[in-house]
């Protein structure tokens, strides 16, 4: 596989829940599993400012209501001063990550592999 970007990719310790070989979610190793938030994560090359080979370019995290909330990066945008879109608000950590999953393909990819 010499030459694919995700070969340089340092995740062999985290905790992937979903993987398609760009894009994958990991949970926050700071957290017991089954309560970790976690990222969308995008692989690309390996660089100052991506020294594993990936960047984040999603979340999910629950809300002090118990509510789990979902984004994808985006271009910045002045009036709601956000550089996110939020992808809602879940009643379940799996429904959390599907749609970040979902919406992965959308997130705003700083480091294109091209």
């Amino acid at each position: 596989m010499e030459g694919h970007a995700h070969d340089d990719t340092h995740t062999l310790q985290r905790a992937l829940v979903l993987d398609d070989g760009e894009f994958y979610v990991e949970l926050n190793e700071n957290f017991p599993v089954d309560e970790a938030p976690g990222f969308l994560q995008r692989r690309c090359y390996v660089g100052v400012t991506t020294p594993g080979g990936y960047e984040c370019v999603g979340s999910f995290a629950q809300d002090p209501r118990g509510r789990w909330h979902a984004s994808v990066d985006a271009p910045y945008d002045p009036v709601t001063d956000s550089d996110s879109r939020s992808l809602g608000r879940h009643s379940s950590r799996m429904d959390a990550i599907v749609a970040l999953w979902s919406a992965r393909r959308q997130a705003l990819c700083r480091h294109k592999s091209d």
